[in-house]
């Protein structure tokens, strides 16, 4: 498991917004993103970032206070500490105050020719 430096979240809302900051779970600590942009209304889109210096065992996006949050795209840019960069890509998803979407995947395994 490499150790995640940094990662950024862009969010696109669907039909259904909220009026609350984003927040995420590492680990089972829940934080509100670092250095956001745009809004979690209907039809915008939210981007935010945080530098976790830490081994993630689970990274979730939280599920709003009250209500639903409907997602229509969710992609991350993980940086971790002996890989390149990359990038994953999530459909449409709806949030309520019970649950969370897994946000976090292993690096891509190397690949080469022979």
């Amino acid at each position: 498991m490499p150790k995640l430096n940094t990662f950024k979240v862009k969010i696109e809302t669907g039909s259904t917004g909220i009026g609350e900051p984003v927040r995420f779970a590492i680990n089972s600590h829940t934080l509100p993103f670092e250095n956001t942009k745009g809004g979690t209304g209907a039809g915008e889109v939210f981007e935010g970032e945080y530098d976790i210096n830490s081994f993630a065992h689970s990274l979730t996006l939280v599920g709003p206070d009250e209500g639903e949050w409907h997602i229509d795209k969710i992609t991350v840019d993980l940086h971790c500490e002996s890989t390149e960069p990359y990038s994953i890509n999530y459909g449409a998803v709806v949030l309520t105050p019970t649950n969370q979407v897994n946000i976090w995947q292993d690096p891509p395994i190397p690949a080469f020719n022979v």
